[in-house]
């Protein structure tokens, strides 16, 4: 039987509400939810207003509710994702006017069966050893250090991934060469969904296929458990990615908007 996208991508929806969820407190609203994690104040997904759907007193009683929120738990910035496009659409001009940036990621799905050229000298290796753990932070900490992040943004995006993990039953992924880190991945199983995140290569190991390689073995890996559809997101406008992942076998099935202001 096939399924709706639409139902695929209420799936990968919720999947990303339990990872950004999970360790943040969950105060539920008419429209959806604001997260607050007040051990990771730098981290916006830890820290946001999740949006189901506008209520009656429309953007503006978001962000009143939202700002509130975070001026109480000593939260700069403002950040707001939509699991409803419709909703994102609607609230843009208001956002945009308050020099909000706007952001757009794409909801994927594996769907198609395609034959992967794997790099044969790449082992992905389930992380299951404090040696392994520290090489997989030390992969992690290197990639935010190239995208600018500061050293405490940095430690606390790589705390708020091990404390996630035991509650979402995250499965971490190393891809080596000859025991050397070249790449990560992470899997969230869901019912209905494994959640693929957390892709990265080191530079010094890019075009040599590891995240090819890591992310086709990892899904692999989560249909193996049982799980009938493997998901990601990734930017709308990171070709690249999106170009890797659709050779892969997956499709876009939604797209995730939000708004950031410093």
């Amino acid at each position: 039987v096939a399924v709706k996208l639409e139902t695929l991508f209420a799936y990968v929806l919720e999947a990303e509400f339990a990872v950004a969820s999970a360790g943040s407190r969950v105060d539920r609203r008419s429209w959806g939810a604001i997260l607050v994690a007040p051990e990771y104040p730098q981290v916006h997904d830890a820290n946001m207003a999740w949006v189901e759907g506008l209520p009656p007193g429309g953007t503006s009683q978001v962000l009143l509710e939202l700002d509130s929120t975070m001026r109480a738990n000593g939260i700069s910035y403002r950040h707001l994702e939509f699991a409803n496009p419709e909703a994102a659409v609607a609230a843009h001009p208001t956002l945009v006017g308050l020099d909000y940036r706007p952001t757009r990621a794409a909801a994927m799905v594996r769907l198609g069966s395609v034959t992967c050229i794997r790099n044969p000298d790449l082992e992905v290796r389930e992380v299951d050893t404090p040696a392994e753990r520290d090489v997989f932070d030390a992969v992690l900490a290197e990639l935010f250090a190239e995208s600018k992040y500061s050293a405490e943004l940095s430690r606390q995006l790589l705390e708020r991934i091990r404390a996630r993990s035991s509650t979402l039953k995250e499965v971490l992924y190393l891809g080596l060469f000859n025991d050397e880190g070249a790449g990560t991945a992470t899997l969230i199983p869901r019912e209905k969904l494994a959640l693929i995140d957390e892709v990265g290569t080191r530079p010094k190991f890019r075009r040599r296929g590891v995240a090819r390689t890591v992310v086709d073995d990892v899904a692999d890996r989560a249909q193996a458990m049982g799980l009938p559809y493997v998901g990601l997101v990734t930017g709308w406008d990171n070709t690249v990615a999106r170009t890797l992942y659709e050779s892969l076998g997956y499709k876009p099935v939604g797209e995730i908007r939000g708004f950031q202001k410093p």
